[in-house]
């Protein structure tokens, strides 16, 4: 059983390690891509961006695509996009925190399991131990009363060889 735990506890520890990779990964990814994303909107929402250098005046139509007012505040700074992102990070974050806290536990488990299997082992070890005493001061008390048999035994033949003589 020690052995089987001590293997599963190998295997729950290995997924631990990837589960913790793979969203320290997804983290560094999504923070790279939310930076990149805040950015963009950024200069899309500064007053005097590039895009203003592009599009026409009310006097000159300019050599840029005509401003989407309407279709311009629904997607204003792309926080729909930003908020996803941050909603994403939050979830690893959170899965991360997870598997950690369970980690921890099946750790604290697996301890605890070994301490008490360790003190079961040495608890029979010592009933063994003493059954084996046992055994053998009943095996040197069994030949010692099979001598005093014999003897006894001899000694009633010589008794009985002695009361013949007698009569």
């Amino acid at each position: 059983q020690m052995k089987r735990a001590s293997e599963t506890r190998e295997a729950e520890n290995a997924d631990f390690q990837q589960t913790v990779a793979d969203q320290r990964l997804t983290q560094m990814i999504l923070a790279k891509a939310l930076k990149r994303m805040q950015q963009v909107y950024y200069l899309i929402q500064a007053p005097g961006g590039p895009h203003i250098e592009t599009s026409g005046t009310h006097t000159d139509p300019g050599n840029g695509p005509a401003a989407f007012k309407d279709n311009a505040a629904k997607h204003a700074g792309g926080s729909r996009v930003v908020g996803l992102i941050q909603e994403v990070i939050a979830d690893s974050k959170k899965t991360e925190d997870e598997a950690i806290r369970s980690e921890q536990d099946g750790q604290s488990a697996y301890e605890n399991f070994m301490i008490d299997s360790n003190r079961a082992i040495t608890t029979y070890s010592e009933k063994l131990a003493n059954m084996k005493g046992s055994l053998a001061q009943s095996n040197e008390d069994h030949a010692l009363a099979k001598k005093d048999h014999q003897a006894t035994m001899a000694h009633l033949s010589e008794l009985n060889d002695e009361s013949g003589n007698l009569h």
